[in-house]
């Protein structure tokens, strides 16, 4: 994400960014790999999936700094140099094979982004619930009262470049689960919390899908890294 008064940026990262949601295993040499990778990268915030977590605990160089387990719903708060504050509330983690969320949750949920919208210059919420549960998440009326200002998403499903939402008040991205490319959003003007606020293409947020290709300049640490290493 980059603001456009300094050109601060917050580099987030979303769950299955180290195994697949089909649980297939991953070697120790790739998993160790991306784990000096990921520091390099030098994230200001990462969610892990359990099965991630644990896989992670036992690499070489342990979990990744700023990196976290989102077994339980949790709000991080990143302040920006140019004295903006950004809340990321972080969803707890779903079991697959259903689209259903608790009624309790929703609401819980609903309660943290609305104490964050009252202190917070952005909310962010991070889902690992996978495409349809975070479908009918944006759906619910209780989230369309309160609805977080951007929703990233990971999980089962297809990615998204971005897709607006609840009425206009939350744009929604999703991670693409084979990789090979940044989502990138460019926050122009920060959301007012009145009523008639709406996210507009061009207008006060852009978005777009930065593609890695070999056009790309490698960073020579990380290829170094990553020598050898299949991806398969």
């Amino acid at each position: 994400m980059r603001t456009a008064q300094k050109h601060d940026v917050l580099v987030i990262g979303g769950a299955y960014e180290f195994l697949p949601t089909s649980g297939e295993k991953v070697s120790d040499k790739k998993r160790n790999a991306l784990t000096e990778a990921f520091q390099i990268i030098n994230y200001d915030l990462g969610i892990l999936s359990p099965a991630e977590f644990r896989f992670m605990e036992n690499s070489i160089s342990g979990i990744p700094q700023n990196w976290i387990s989102n077994t339980k719903a949790q709000v991080m708060v990143k302040p920006l140099a140019n004295g903006k504050k950004v809340s990321i509330i972080v969803f707890p983690h779903l079991e697959r094979g259903s689209d259903e969320i608790p009624p309790d949750l929703i609401q819980k949920c609903a309660k943290l982004i609305r104490e964050n919208k009252e202190k917070a210059d952005l909310v962010i919420a991070m889902s690992s619930w996978g495409y349809f549960r975070e479908k009918k998440f944006l759906a619910n009326p209780e989230i369309g009262e309160a609805a977080p200002d951007i929703l990233l998403g990971s999980g089962d499903g297809p990615g998204m470049s971005g897709s607006l939402n609840a009425n206009g008040k939350t744009l929604w991205v999703r991670s693409y689960p084979t990789g090979k490319a940044v989502n990138r959003i460019d926050i122009l003007h920060w959301p007012t919390r009145d009523e008639d606020f709406k996210w507009s293409s061009g207008e006060n947020v852009k978005w777009f899908l930065q593609t890695l290709t070999e056009k790309l300049r490698e960073e020579p640490a990380i290829a170094k890294l990553l020598s050898g290493i299949s991806d398969d």
